[in-house]
C-alpha cells in the first residue's frame, strides 16, 4: 500500500496571517471557528468558520495577481493531482535567500505536468513566531531557472516566496517579482505546506483539492503526497489525466 501523508496545515482560530506583511489598506480576516449549534442543546452539530483565501495551506491560481486570471473553479480535477518531485534544500534558517544555483543543485528531473514539491524545512515551524517574517525567500535571480522548469504545480513550505527584506536590505538583484511571470506561464501554487520531513522518498502523487469555491483565486486546500504510486497504472485507472501535450 502507498504511504499517504498529509502535508497541508491545520487551520484553527490562532493561526498566522500575512498582516505582518505590507497590504496596503487591507487587513486579512483572522480564522474564527465558533459552534453554532450542538448535539445536546439542539439535536445537531454545526460551526460558523471564517477565514479569507490565503488562510493555512492554500491552492492559487493566476487570477491572485492577473485580472481576469483562471479561479479556482475553473480548474480540472487532473490538474490537481500531479506526479511530484520533491527538491530538497536542507534545513533553511530565518530570513535565508534562495539563489539559483541553490535551486539548480537540488533539481531532481522533472517532466512536463510534474509537480515540483520545495522543501526548506521550514514548515516544522509552523505557527511559531516569525513563521511569515523571517521565512526563507527566494532571489528575483531564480524567475529565469524557475520559468525553464515545466512544473504544472509549484508547492513551497515557505508562506512567501518574493524577499520581502532584500531591498531595504540592499539587495536591489533579490528583490523583485517571481509569482506574476510564473502565472502567466499557467503555474498553480500550493503554500505553505507541512511535514516535508515526514516523506522518507521523493517521487510520487501530489493532490492538492481545495475548496471549489467560483470566481476565487484561491482557498484553502487539504493536500496530501503519495509515495511509491505508479502514476499510469493506480492513479490513471480512476483519474485520467493530461497528455504531454494537453499539459
Amino acid at each position: 500500500m502507498a504511504d499517504i501523508v498529509e502535508i497541508s496545515g491545520t487551520l484553527e482560530p490562532g493561526l498566522w496571517d500575512y498582516n505582518v506583511l505590507e497590504l496596503g489598506d487591507v487587513t486579512l480576516p483572522g480564522v474564527t471557528v465558533e459552534r453554532v449549534a450542538e448535539v445536546t442543546r439542539d439535536g445537531f452539530d454545526a460551526h460558523e468558520m471564517r477565514f479569507h483565501s490565503l488562510s493555512g495551506t492554500y491552492t492559487e491560481t493566476g487570477a491572485h495577481l492577473i485580472e481576469g486570471g483562471p479561479t479556482l473553479d475553473t480548474l480540472e480535477l487532473t490538474e490537481l493531482i500531479r506526479p511530484a518531485k520533491i527538491m530538497r534544500l536542507g534545513d533553511l534558517g530565518p530570513r535565508a535567500l534562495i539563489g539559483p544555483d541553490e535551486l539548480a543543485a537540488a533539481a531532481p528531473a522533472l517532466a512536463p505536468g510534474d509537480a515540483l514539491i520545495i522543501d526548506t524545512g521550514w514548515g516544522r515551524r509552523w505557527n511559531q513566531p516569525g513563521y511569515v517574517s523571517d521565512a526563507p525567500a527566494f532571489s528575483a535571480r531564480t524567475l529565469p531557472w524557475l520559468l525553464e522548469q515545466p512544473f504544472s504545480i509549484l508547492a513551497v513550505d515557505t508562506p512567501v516566496m518574493e524577499c520581502q527584506w532584500c531591498a531595504a536590505e540592499g539587495r536591489a538583484a533579490d528583490a523583485g517579482e517571481l509569482l506574476r511571470p510564473l502565472y502567466e506561464r499557467g503555474m498553480v501554487l500550493l503554500a505553505p505546506v507541512v511535514n516535508l520531513d515526514r516523506i522518507s522518498g521523493s517521487e510520487g502523487t501530489l493532490i492538492a483539492m481545495p475548496l471549489r469555491v467560483a470566481g476565487v483565486c484561491a482557498a484553502p486546500c487539504r493536500a496530501a503526497f503519495i509515495a511509491d504510486v505508479d502514476w499510469s497504472r493506480d492513479v490513471a485507472r480512476d483519474v485520467p489525466h493530461p497528455t504531454e501535450e494537453e499539459s
